[in-house]
């Protein structure tokens, strides 16, 4: 479901949660490694996140490839723990989001993470911390 899809009364980030479980389902693991990184920041579960920070998303695209196999594995086969080895196997990619212009864009999709358990690093040294 799109945003829209919440009842009104409902919690924004539980519904936002369940949408991404539910489109995460229907992909599974055919989420296909896509050398269009602009349609892969619009599609799926990258897309649904890129819902609430485009500007965080659109300026790192070399990272939603990434990203889309990143939050299939955490929505799919274990959470934190299973995202965890993609994204420090794609490490170059992620750093992007650490330039101080870009990450002040992230802040409120890192507020939303945290808010579902999902501990984002906040700068390349805790990202390499997480992937020893």
């Amino acid at each position: 479901g799109e945003e829209g899809d919440c009842p009104a009364d409902s919690d924004p980030a539980a519904c936002w949660l369940n949408a991404l479980q539910l489109k995460a389902k229907k992909e599974s693991d055919t989420v296909a490694a896509e050398d269009d990184s602009a349609n892969a920041c619009t599609a799926g579960l990258v897309g649904t996140v890129r819902s609430f920070a485009p500007d965080c998303v659109d300026s790192c695209p070399q990272t939603c490839p990434a990203m889309a196999v990143a939050i299939n594995a955490y929505m799919t086969k274990g959470g934190q723990a299973a995202a965890r080895p993609v994204i420090c196997q794609h490490k170059t990619e992620f750093n992007c989001f650490f330039e101080s212009s870009i990450m002040a864009k992230c802040q409120g999709l890192i507020a939303k993470a945290a808010s579902f358990g999902f501990k984002m690093p906040h700068n390349e040294a805790e990202m390499n911390a997480g992937c020893r």
